[in-house]
């Protein structure tokens, strides 16, 4: 019996020093290809917050519209607004109208006006 317990225990500690050793490196892969919606919102939200100056609610609201219609859609938050700024996503483009003031959004559809 002693001797499954240190069996069960060193067990466990292997798979929490393996756990930790391959986390970091999991976590880069998936920050490299963008592959999950926050990761990918968090990129266009960055984006268009120094390129708009957004707000802190701005931010917030963007960041959950994108993640929610790319998980909705299967589509990733860059092709979003890429679409959305193509006028192919007309739901899309209401819900940025929404969150920018209308002088941002101006700036967002024609970034070379000023």
């Amino acid at each position: 019996m002693h001797s499954m317990k240190t069996y069960l225990k060193a067990l466990s500690t292997f798979c929490l020093f393996f756990g930790l050793l391959s986390q970091p490196m999991f976590g880069q892969q998936l920050q490299q290809d963008n592959s999950r919606p926050d990761e990918a919102a968090k990129i266009q939200v960055d984006q268009l917050s120094q390129s708009l100056n957004l707000d802190g609610s701005q931010q917030r609201a963007l960041f959950r519209a994108l993640v929610s219609e790319s998980t909705r859609s299967g589509q990733s938050p860059q092709v979003l607004v890429n679409k959305a700024n193509n006028d192919q996503n007309q739901a899309f483009t209401q819900t940025l109208k929404s969150i920018l003031t209308p002088e941002q959004f101006r700036k967002w559809k024609n970034p070379d006006k000023k």
